[in-house]
């Protein structure tokens, strides 16, 4: 495991509900999904050196590219005046 994985592992647990869910770094978080974008990185790898399940780390992936592409999509304008498709 390289130095910044391991790293990033420390940082990115940094507590426990009462449940026994995480609760996660957002940074650190941030951090992690962004090193999913590099080529020849193994998501599964990744997760399992930081002590997450990879599952749980292809879903913050998702969820992030979903909001990029949402926020990248321009808007529809409509024209003044113009009349709807359907009546």
């Amino acid at each position: 495991m390289s130095e910044w994985v391991s790293e990033l592992a420390g940082r990115l647990i940094v507590g426990r509900k009462r449940d026994g869910r995480c609760v996660y770094d957002a940074q650190a978080k941030q951090e992690l999904i962004e090193a999913c974008g590099r080529p020849g990185i193994s998501m599964a790898k990744l997760a399992r050196d930081c002590g997450i399940n990879a599952n749980l780390l292809n879903t913050w992936v998702r969820k992030h590219e979903r909001k990029t592409v949402v926020l990248a999509a321009p808007a529809a304008v409509e024209p003044e005046g113009a009349a709807p498709a359907f009546v």
